[in-house]
């Protein structure tokens, strides 16, 4: 049984073999082929937080695949959890209807403490600020893509690094490969906390921090926006210090490499100005569309297909 917990569990030749079946079913899609390599198989998608993109092209990517969906989508108040349901209970009844689970929840560590009780595959679709490991497979993808490699990159992130459960995801994925180099751009109420700074040194990963968005730009290879997450501030005063401090503007574009990228997670809220949407570096749309190959490549990893 293959949970997707963490970007941390796979080593460098299982992420090829997943771009690889991604990129497989992304050809398959746009031959207009039909893989129904899940026929039969039931996902339950079970959200504890909104989502649009993850939670879409995760029950697309099923449907695709020939698979079933049972959702809730607003599950902290349309599950039992708005009884007082452990996320353990909850996860042992899916068990009982649906050959895996598709989990996002605000608690980080809720999915690793569902996938100890489950006999089911689990796919973490964000936990907290914790992890998300298929958002982080898909920026990957992303990058092969568009720069044709994923070494030699310097890759400048650009926002809420502190609370940026992508970048916790991403950075170990992008070290693998040989000469990559980081750059963290945050106000000092946002920058990594020790316990992020203390991994990315153990695992000798190259960054640097600093606060001035004009200097950064000019060396990326990939500008990573990141927003500011009103949801993970208990304080509203601070959010509201901090959740204009960095705005990607047109003005910008001419301080960027030709060949450079933009990536988002997205949602946006006003961290790239939509003037920028027409220029051909602004990849964060395709990144989305590349959410559905990873994800139906992540179905078929749960499942050892």
């Amino acid at each position: 049984m293959n949970h997707i917990l963490s970007t941390n569990q796979f080593n460098k030749e299982e992420v090829e073999k997943i771009l690889s079946r991604a990129s497989e079913m992304e050809k398959c899609l746009k031959d207009k082929k039909t893989a129904s390599l899940l026929s039969g198989k039931i996902i339950a998608n079970i959200f504890f937080e909104p989502s649009t993109r993850t939670r879409l092209s995760f029950e697309t990517a099923a449907l695709r695949l020939g698979a079933q969906i049972i959702s809730a989508e607003n599950a902290m108040i349309n599950s039992s959890a708005f009884k007082g349901e452990t996320i353990e209970d909850t996860a042992r009844m899916l068990s009982c209807y649906a050959d895996a689970i598709v989990l996002r929840h605000p608690e980080a560590g809720s999915v690793e403490k569902a996938s100890l009780v489950t006999n089911i595959p689990i796919i973490n679709a964000g936990d907290g600020s914790n992890q998300h490991p298929s958002q982080a497979l898909l920026d990957l993808y992303t990058i092969k893509k568009e720069h044709g490699h994923l070494d030699n990159l310097k890759i400048v992130f650009i926002g809420d690094i502190l609370h940026s459960r992508t970048l916790n995801s991403l950075v170990p994925l992008l070290a693998f490969y040989p000469g990559n180099t980081f750059h963290f751009v945050s106000p000092k109420e946002l920058i990594l906390n020790e316990i992020q700074r203390n991994e990315f040194k153990e695992k000798n990963i190259v960054f640097t921090e600093g606060e001035d968005l004009l200097s950064a730009l000019p060396q990326a290879d990939v500008i990573y926006m990141i927003r500011v997450q009103k949801e993970r501030f208990a304080d509203n005063a601070t959010y509201e210090k901090v959740k204009d401090s960095y705005i990607l503007k047109l003005e910008h574009l001419k301080l960027m490499k030709k060949e450079a990228i933009i990536l988002h997670p997205l949602p946006r809220v006003n961290e790239i100005d939509y003037s920028i949407d027409k220029d051909k570096r602004a990849a964060y749309f395709r990144q989305a569309q590349n959410g559905l190959y990873i994800r139906m490549a992540l179905l078929l990893y749960v499942f050892n297909l």
